[in-house]
């Protein structure tokens, strides 16, 4: 039986390897798919950063718009939303690894409250966005760690991949550069992947030119 999109998503990411690249490819370029796949990113972010979100809430706001959803997930979603991370961060080969999620959460966690370990963030030297962010040639660096950016500037983020695999980065579109990510990269993925994952968002188009990447 034919799967609905709603399935679809969570079959990609309960069982990528049933999945090829192309075909992870075709499925994140529909619309709706990726606005389900955004909102699972979304709840985990928040729970990464221990906001309290109402899932039961949210997730009907978005069965009213689509009027496709079926209410019985809601409680499969709600006792699965803690391990999305863990999903999201090891499962999917082509999309999932490090997807960039635009959500930003403003408000500061209280000082009393007691935090667990983060994961860790990296915050590197932005280049300006007249120049090009570029690592020597024959230099790649090894790291076998997925990284966490939270809430980074995209223009950041592509420098820190530039020393990561020894490209060059050059940004033609100023706005894309200022862009603010939650995105979570794992450099086991070949360049390519990553170029890949964040394409599929429509406010970043990434192409690659020999040894530079350019962002319009």
């Amino acid at each position: 039986m034919k799967m609905d999109k709603y399935e679809l998503v969570l079959d990609v990411v309960e069982h990528p390897e049933r999945y090829t690249a192309e075909q992870l490819a075709e499925i994140m370029s529909d619309s709706e798919c990726r606005e389900i796949y955004n909102l699972l990113c979304k709840t985990d972010s928040a729970v990464e950063a221990h906001k309290e979100v109402d899932v039961e809430t949210e997730w009907e706001r978005f069965a009213v718009e689509r009027d496709q959803r079926q209410r019985r997930r809601i409680r499969w979603f709600s006792g699965r939303a803690a391990s999305i991370s863990a999903i999201v961060c090891s499962s999917i080969v082509a999309v999932a690894s490090g997807i960039a999620v635009t959500v930003k959460l403003t408000e500061p966690a209280s000082e009393h409250e007691q935090q667990p370990e983060p994961a860790p963030v990296v915050s590197v030297p932005a280049v300006t966005l007249t120049e090009s962010a570029s690592a020597p040639a024959d230099t790649i660096m090894e790291f076998d760690d997925t990284v966490m950016f939270e809430d980074e500037s995209f223009e950041s983020i592509m420098h820190h991949i530039a020393v990561i695999y020894g490209v060059d980065v050059k940004f033609n579109n100023r706005d894309a550069g200022a862009l603010r990510l939650y995105y979570r990269l794992d450099p086991t993925l070949s360049l390519d992947e990553v170029v890949a994952q964040l394409n599929t968002f429509e406010q970043i188009n990434i192409s690659c030119e020999g040894n530079m990447l350019i962002i319009d």
